[in-house]
């Protein structure tokens, strides 16, 4: 670990002489001194320190000192995760605390429930009283149903004062109203209007005497007639006075008392009444409905845990938010450390634009989310260059990227622009690093020596390209002059790893100054310094922020700059040795936008092209190889040429073993292989398609198999003669154009430019010089040097032996390999049988 916990320190001290007393032993980090709330000390602190080798040599240096004459002890800080840190007395406070409550909460639902189920069994009790209320037959029927013992037998006597019951009124109202219905019926049926006109004295008896024959049936009363006959006006004195009348009959009497009703009002009369009964019966359901709805027990919301909100939001996103980070922490840093847990898209360190310093936080974009999730469980609170990192879920990052449909609908010119955006993006190119423009070569020669271009290159004379060729050599050893005066240093050109603060500026035309380039590439970002050299062929832009660097190089690679299009590449690591001196940093007052890093890709952008290398550099023959790198140690040659089987053009593919030392005669894999195809547009279809494939397990990874400086090419650099092999070299050069080219750097003793059986050349020559010191200018001067528009590659060869027997032997086994080479091309040609690629890298040219 790389964090300390110091105890023992006096009250007075503070942060700032504690950080200059630990700084006296390592890189302090990060000084935390505890204190109480009224911020009075505590007397321990935690250091922080960015590597682990200083902090455990201040633990030894620092432990049992005097701070002083305060004893301190120095030990090593333990994370939050280790089982063996006690729980601090808040925490456990904390703790108990939250017991407590929750037995309160506990004791208080029972509670709750237990008045609950009271309140239910009282409701209960008082809706069923609350129905015998208002039912008084089903009173009277219960109070008779009583025993004897709990009633008296006279108390019925008092009902009709109301003392003890329901009166006889009460008890008629409700008999009356069970058979309201038939009432309503034998009413219609007793009271009916006579229709016509009056009928004589025998029909009215007959009538009448109808009538006495229903004397015993129910009759309707007075009171009732004046309740469903609210319009008729109360009669009740004439009535009288008509009814002691001796004069009138009865049927006169009852005549009177006959009432004309219109045929519908019966049945709307019937009707209300139902409606009303109806509309009360809901009401008082309802009333009791909700009287007795039990009430619902308060349901408090379960705690929710941080920690799985956080992962499942990261397992949706697949990006961490890192803060608390050092603030001189690099994007490398934090990649070697998540890059354990899978693999990566993209690490970015947020950067105040103003300062170009850091903000204190990273971005983290794994390829698979639950890769993320892996990562945030094992690193939260873990201690990193001295202090503990807290992350969190990050949100999903705004891409502006163009879809497929929208990509098809574009010109094609436009999609091969967006394509070579893509793959200057992914740092693909196809020119070395101190490429140059040959126009602006001829241009900066010619203005350097005061005579035009054309006058430098005549067109009659055969030896123009030699001149061309000459005059990018001097052009460039000034270019290399003038970055090594600077600080550059050109062997991290043959590096592998790229910073993206630099980029190399290629391809502009003559004439273009620094601050024509400043004022371009500023517009995303501060500049720290523009590298130019005077033949203004090749400019070296440093940014001070990785923001602004990435969103210049995406917007600017391929873009036309005045009768030119501007080739962008990133510089290589540790490029520069010293920092800008007077002159060579700049200082720009403009104020600059926040640089947003823009991807104008798609799927088949991005897939298309996967691999840059260049032309020369791929293996020339019948056919071409394809480097398989991570294969599981189980798979098969014959499983791997089942898989690429599928592309077209596909001859044969074979896995590299060794002898196994553990079983004899056994083979073991080493891990990788070759794929051979026809041409090389069918090897970089394999590629596209396949490249990330997953077999047995393992995500393989495809390139363009090249030839790359191996033991004997390294043995003949170490071993320099005066003898040199040019590659790569034109078919159209002849051996006077070799030698008017090299002839400039030293006394040439012989050149040989190989050529087949038809007299075409074979693309290589051979030059000896005198000394070898010609042949170390030769190869300084002309390194990187174009030739009838082709890149020559030069390497030391080796010397003729001056012992026959040495060279019949070498003969010898040129003329096997050559056998073996037909061999092997007729049988990748037939498709079928195995070979044996031993010796597939060999070199040959390494016999010369």
């Amino acid at each position: 670990m790389s964090r300390l916990i110091v105890k023992g320190l006096p009250k007075y001290l503070t942060e700032e002489r504690l950080k200059e007393h630990f700084s006296k032993n390592g890189n302090v980090s990060d000084v935390k001194l505890m204190k109480k709330r009224n911020g009075e000390s505590r007397q321990f602190a935690f250091i922080g320190y960015k590597s682990q080798d200083d902090a455990e040599s201040a633990v030894k240096y620092f432990n049992q000192s005097f701070i002083d004459t305060a004893k301190i002890e120095v030990q090593v800080a333990k994370t939050f995760s280790d089982p063996t840190v006690p729980q601090a007395v808040r925490q456990k406070r904390r703790l108990a605390e939250q017991r407590l409550r929750e037995q309160e909460e506990r004791l208080l639902r029972e509670k709750e429930q237990a008045l609950e189920r009271k309140r239910q069994k009282t409701d209960k009790k008082s809706k069923l009283d609350q129905e015998i209320a208002a039912n008084p037959k089903l009173k009277e029927f219960i109070d008779s149903m009583k025993p004897s013992s709990q009633t008296q037998s006279w108390a019925n006597d008092s009902l009709a004062d109301g003392s003890g019951g329901p009166s006889a009124q009460a008890l008629e109202q409700a008999l009356a109203q069970e058979d309201k219905k038939e009432k309503d019926t034998s009413l219609d049926e007793q009271y009916s209007v006579p229709q016509g006109v009056e009928r004589d004295s025998d029909d009215e008896y007959d009538e009448f005497q109808q009538n006495e024959e229903s004397e015993d049936e129910p009759m309707m009363s007075l009171t009732e007639t004046k309740t469903n006959n609210e319009a008729e006006v109360d009669s009740s004195e004439p009535t009288d006075d008509l009814a002691k009348d001796e004069n009138v009959s009865d049927l006169d009497w009852l005549k009177q008392r006959r009432i004309r009703m219109k045929e519908n009002e019966t049945q709307d009369n019937e009707e209300i009444k139902q409606t009303r009964v109806e509309t009360q019966s809901e009401e008082s359901n309802t009333q009791l409905s909700y009287q007795n709805k039990p009430r619902k027990a308060v349901v408090r919301p379960e705690p929710v845990d941080p920690e799985k909100v956080t992962a499942d939001k990261i397992l949706q996103t697949g990006r961490l938010f890192i803060r608390n980070i050092l603030y001189d922490s690099t994007e490398d840093d934090f990649r070697d450390l998540f890059s354990t847990y899978g693999p990566l898209l993209e690490v970015h360190v947020a950067v105040d634009t103003r300062t170009g310093k850091s903000k204190g936080f990273v971005y983290v974009q794994f390829e698979n989310n639950s890769d993320a999730v892996s990562a945030y469980i094992a690193l939260d609170k873990q201690i990193f260059q001295g202090r503990l990192l807290h992350i969190l879920a990050g949100e999903v990052k705004k891409d502006h990227k163009l879809d497929e449909f929208a990509l098809k609908n574009l010109p094609l010119k436009k999609q091969r622009e967006l394509k070579k955006k893509a793959l200057a993006n992914k740092g693909q190119f196809n020119w070395n690093s101190l490429y140059m423009n040959n126009d602006a070569v001829l241009d900066s020669v010619a203005a350097k020596m005061g005579i035009t271009k054309a006058q430098l290159i005549d067109p009659q004379n055969s030896a123009s390209a030699v001149k061309q060729a000459l005059a990018e050599a001097h052009v460039i050893g000034d270019v290399r002059k003038y970055f090594e005066d600077r600080g550059v240093d050109l062997t991290t050109f043959n590096h592998k790893e790229r910073d993206d603060k630099i980029i190399l500026v290629k391809n502009f035309p003559f004439g273009t100054t620094s601050d024509e380039i400043g004022e371009l590439f500023s517009e995303y970002g501060s500049l720290k310094r523009i590298l130019m050299p005077p033949a203004g062929t090749i400019a070296i832009v440093e940014f001070r922020d990785l923001p602004g660097a990435r969103a210049a190089f995406t917007k600017l690679a391929y873009r036309m700059f005045k009768k030119s299009i501007l080739y962008l590449e990133k510089g290589p690591k540790d490029l520069f040795v010293r920092e800008p001196v007077a002159g060579e940093n700049v200082d720009l007052e403009k104020s600059t936008d926040k640089a947003v890093e823009a991807k104008i890709t798609a799927s088949d952008v991005m897939d298309d092209g996967a691999t840059g290398l260049d032309d020369e550099m791929v293996e020339e023959g019948p056919t071409v190889s394809i480097f398989v790198k991570n294969l599981n140690f189980a798979t098969t040659s014959a499983h791997l040429s089942e898989v690429f089987a599928k592309i077209p053009g596909f001859v044969v593919a074979t896995v590299k073993t060794k002898p196994d030392p553990k079983n004899a005669g056994g083979v073991l894999s080493m891990g990788f292989g070759f794929a051979e195809f026809k041409s090389k547009d069918q090897a970089e279809l394999a590629i596209t398609t396949l490249d990330g494939h997953a077999i047995d397990g393992h995500r393989i990874q495809l390139k363009l198999s090249h030839r790359k400086a191996g033991g004997k090419s390294l043995a003949s650099k170490s071993e320099k003669t005066n003898k040199i092999i040019i590659k790569n070299l034109p078919f159209e050069a002849a051996r006077r154009d070799v030698l008017e080219l090299f002839g400039a750097y030293g006394q040439i003793k012989s050149v040989r430019v190989p050529k087949k059986f038809d007299k075409s050349a074979r693309g290589f020559a051979f030059v000896e010089f005198t000394l070898l010191k010609e042949a170390e200018n030769a190869m300084n001067q002309l390194q990187g040097v174009h030739l009838l528009g082709r890149r020559l590659v030069m390497q030391y060869a080796e010397k003729d032996s001056d012992n026959v027997e040495d060279e019949i032997e070498k003969m010898t086994q040129k003329v096997r390999k050559q056998a073996a080479s037909r061999e092997m091309a007729a049988v990748r040609m037939a498709g079928k049988g195995k070979m044996n690629l031993d010796e597939e890298n060999e070199d040959p040219f390494s016999e010369f």
